[in-house]
């Protein structure tokens, strides 16, 4: 299947049939930010992944200097680019991409070479390993723009780099560097810019070469942690505040002062 906004290429493993498969964001002109179509895109990408057997492993990485913008801010606005170029009924919805993450079943790694903004940041726990550049940064703008936390991050940040550090990433809303983000555990490890990649997938490629069914099960045990009725509560939760926020005076005139001063 072709895609708009993903770029699709497997790396086959010599003397074998098995391959890492690697998506990669590619609506760099608008910095990678998750339209209705990239959602959906990189939805159904990791999903058909995720049916092929001879697929070990998903890498999903970003054209340009930005690995994502996070949401494009014309949703909130209720100007959703893409609603008029696609079948409405294909679409995935940005607020509903972490499941198709939290679904798959084979191992997912983030390759984080620049700037991750707001979902950039938020979905990264949705990934099994997150590899990044000394050139990336992290940041959650969410107050901001009056909105509040996505994708049970209010539940997973914690556990994954603490409250404390969770509260200055959320409130403080301004970048963290690649290092901080890997003292914190937000990132797994940092790798030279330059080399980024082909380490990354000196890794993935150890993993392709192991027993699909013992990755995947062990895969699934750790992850099993994660699936229980306090992570769905903070999810609901977020949800909920979300919906408040979302075209609130607050968010409307946040979005349009950051369309202002980018114009």
């Amino acid at each position: 299947m072709e895609f708009l906004d993903i770029e699709v290429v497997d790396h086959a493993l010599p003397g074998s049939d098995a391959v890492v498969r690697e998506l990669s964001l590619a609506r760099a002109s608008k910095k990678n930010a998750f339209s209705v179509g990239l959602a959906s895109d990189l939805a159904v990408a990791v999903r058909q992944a995720d049916e092929q057997a001879n697929v070990r492993v998903v890498l999903v990485t970003a054209r340009g200097d930005v690995f994502s913008a996070g949401a494009d801010l014309s949703l909130f606005l209720g100007q959703g680019p893409d609603i008029g170029e696609r079948a409405a009924e294909s679409l995935t919805p940005p607020d509903r991409v972490h499941e198709c993450l939290q679904a798959c079943r084979t191992p997912l790694i983030a390759v984080v070479g620049g700037k991750a903004v707001g979902m950039g940041v938020t979905l990264l726990p949705h990934f099994d390993l997150v590899y990044a550049s000394e050139r990336a940064s992290f940041s959650c703008p969410f107050v901001k723009l009056g909105l509040v936390l996505e994708f049970g991050s209010s539940f997973s940040l914690p556990r994954l780099i603490g409250r404390q550090r969770t509260n200055e990433l959320m409130l403080r809303a301004k970048p963290i560097d690649a290092e901080t983000a890997e003292r914190w555990g937000l990132v797994t490890r940092l790798f030279p810019h330059e080399s980024l990649f082909e380490r990354v997938m000196e890794i993935a490629t150890d993993i392709a070469r192991l027993p699909p069914s013992g990755v995947q099960k062990s895969k699934a045990l750790i992850r099993r942690g994660e699936q229980t009725a306090e992570w769905t509560a903070c999810l609901q939760a977020e949800n909920t505040e979300l919906a408040s926020c979302y075209g609130s005076e607050e968010n409307v005139a946040a979005a349009m002062a950051f369309f202002s001063r980018r114009g």
